[in-house]
């Protein structure tokens, strides 16, 4: 059962390393050629040699002759001759055979080559892919550093922006209250004044009337009338003065 397996083996192995081409294929055939011819030069031999020794037996006898003589040496030249042509053709066939093996060396050498080429390349493509499906990920995850990087300085810029955005509302808010406020405080001083000033301007007024109520000019005489005017003028510029020595006092 061991022995069957390893020649089994044997055999798939002599297989598997088996090639064929077009050159090995006619030195085949030429070594199959010339064997062919060497069996039937071989038989010819043979024969020869049959007929020389039956020759060869009859000359050897008591009744040898000449004839016979010469038909002995003839049979031997052709047995000679038929050797010699074995023996020329199986030196053909040797030669054929060594020019099937180193084609069929050179076949599997070429084949052998091309398979390392073949597997070469292959391992080229796979190293290849390797190294760009390696590259693509680095560059990747690279490309997507980058993008956070740049997420987290833009999220930084509108957070600054949005504060600078809130500060000056604010700013602007509290300038328009104080304006608001000042404004305010503006209307309500002139609303004071104003009315002190009214009230101030009210009493004179009434001042006025009692006085001029006293002493009323007679009726006809220009001398009368020309005293109450100056009077009142008078009073009216006295008055004025004072509001305006008020205001300016307020003011200050």
């Amino acid at each position: 059962m061991v022995k069957a397996i390893k020649k089994s083996t044997a055999r798939k192995k002599k297989r598997s390393k088996t090639v064929s081409s077009a050159a090995l294929k006619n030195a085949q055939a030429a070594v199959a050629k010339l064997e062919k011819r060497a069996k039937a030069a071989e038989k010819e031999y043979a024969a020869a040699g049959k007929k020389a020794a039956t020759a060869k037996k009859v000359a050897t006898k008591k009744n040898k002759t000449a004839a016979k003589k010469r038909a002995a040496q003839s049979a031997l030249k052709t047995k000679q001759k038929a050797a010699a042509k074995v023996a020329a053709i199986k030196a053909r066939i040797r030669t054929a055979k060594a020019k099937a093996r180193a084609v069929e060396l050179a076949a599997k050498e070429k084949a052998r080559k091309k398979a390392e080429a073949a597997k070469a390349e292959a391992d080229l493509q796979r190293a290849i892919a390797a190294f760009t499906a390696e590259w693509k990920r680095k560059r990747a995850k690279a490309d997507a550093a980058k993008a956070a990087k740049q997420a987290r300085k833009d999220a930084l810029r509108a957070r600054i922006a949005a504060k600078k955005a809130a500060k000056k509302q604010k700013e602007g808010v509290k300038k328009a209250a104080e304006k608001a406020k000042a404004a305010a405080r503006k209307a309500t001083k002139r609303k004071a004044a104003k009315a002190k000033l009214n009230k101030k301007a009210a009493g004179k007024k009434k001042t006025g009337k009692r006085l001029t109520g006293k002493k009323k000019p007679v009726k006809g005489s220009a001398s009368g009338k020309k005293r109450v005017n100056k009077k009142g003028a008078t009073k009216r510029s006295g008055s004025a003065r004072k509001r305006k020595a008020a205001v300016a006092g307020k003011r200050r």
